[in-house]
């Protein structure tokens, strides 16, 4: 289950109450969201922008679901709840709907959170900028990979987060360019074709136009057309199955989903550098468990995004994740104590 995140020792937050928080939904970098059923009146977005950072307050649960569902409407009260003086509570889960309604009109606060005291903040903020994918926030994360030392309650560095954003907002960068090119070189190829067929076809058709009502002996003459006989064909036999003969049953994996973006590491904890990362809505293979819960060994599934990597030093594309960061899995997963590292690794 995911819990909510709590303040990371260096924060003067108080703690609140433990009431489970809505992280990220699974759906692939989100651009907007639906429009909602009805019309929202201002005083029921007040009452949802006041239940975010208010664990006792009987919508607080689905507040960020139902400001997504509102979606742009509800993009100036999220933005003017992003201030150094709300708690940090109801700055993080703002950026947290910030981040799946996408509205480019968020990017100017999501910028300024990056410099909120508490490290939660900071994290989801850099988060809902890699979703918005603004180029404005470009030299800010620099910033914050270079210098950001905090880590979240949930044991995730800021900067090595702020890190993963810049090279993706790069890479979409690079591939979007490239598509474009890739693109404009497609319809001229397509154009250089086109008119070379045209031409084909008029110089055809002048030549049948010349030699139309023109007989030449020997020449004009249609050939006898002969059709070939159908030849029957058999109908294979189908194999007849063996008495009692029953198929061995297959082991279905057992499959999650990341709810977010988050690193791969090669060992439980954080006290090692990253392998890999995985984006939210990717498909993720449970394959064991620490004894105490807290960590899963997994591998990538068939639905993943373009971007999602685990390159395990051994070759076997597996990596233990934080359970905070995905789905819990349908099944009882195995408990497996890892090895420790063959080579020393550099502290993140």
């Amino acid at each position: 289950m995911t819990t909510e995140p709590q303040p990371n020792q260096s924060s003067p937050e108080p703690t609140p109450a433990p009431r489970p928080t809505r992280r990220l939904t699974a759906s692939r970098l989100p651009r907007s969201a639906p429009p909602a059923e009805r019309p929202v009146s201002r005083a029921e977005i007040d009452e949802l922008i006041g239940a975010l950072g208010d664990p006792n307050h009987p919508r607080h649960a689905e507040a960020v679901d139902a400001l997504v569902k509102i979606g742009a409407a509800a993009v100036p009260a999220l933005c003017a709840v992003i201030d150094p003086n709300q708690p940090w509570l109801a700055v993080y889960r703002a950026t947290e709907a910030l981040a799946q309604i996408g509205d480019g009109r968020a990017t100017g606060p999501l910028i300024a959170a990056l410099k909120h005291q508490n490290a939660n903040v900071r994290w989801g903020a850099v988060r809902a900028l890699t979703q918005v994918g603004d180029v404005r926030a470009l030299l800010a994360l620099r910033e914050v990979a270079r210098a950001d030392q905090g880590r979240t309650s949930w044991g995730e560095s800021v900067a090595s987060a702020a890190q993963s954003a810049l090279d993706l907002l790069s890479r979409r960068s690079i591939w979007a360019q490239s598509l474009e090119l890739v693109k404009l070189a497609i319809v001229s190829v397509i154009f250089l074709l086109s008119v070379a067929l045209a031409f084909g076809v008029i110089g055809t058709l002048r030549n049948e136009l010349e030699q139309f009502g023109r007989y030449v002996p020997g020449q004009t003459e249609l050939p006898t057309l002969v059709l070939p006989t159908p030849r029957p064909t058999a109908t294979p036999r189908q194999p007849t199955p063996a008495a009692n003969q029953t198929a061995a049953p297959v082991a279905q994996p057992i499959t999650g989903t990341a709810l977010q973006v988050a690193n791969v590491r090669p060992l439980p904890g954080t006290n090692n550098q990253p392998i890999g990362r995985i984006n939210a809505g990717d498909e993720i293979i449970f394959l064991a468990r620490t004894a105490n819960d807290q960590w899963y060994l997994i591998r990538l599934g068939e639905r993943r995004s373009p971007d999602s990597f685990i390159a395990n030093p051994d070759g076997s594309g597996t990596g233990w994740v934080n359970r905070a960061l995905v789905s819990p899995p349908a099944a009882e997963v195995p408990v497996q104590e890892p090895l420790p590292l063959t080579a020393p690794t550099a502290t993140p």
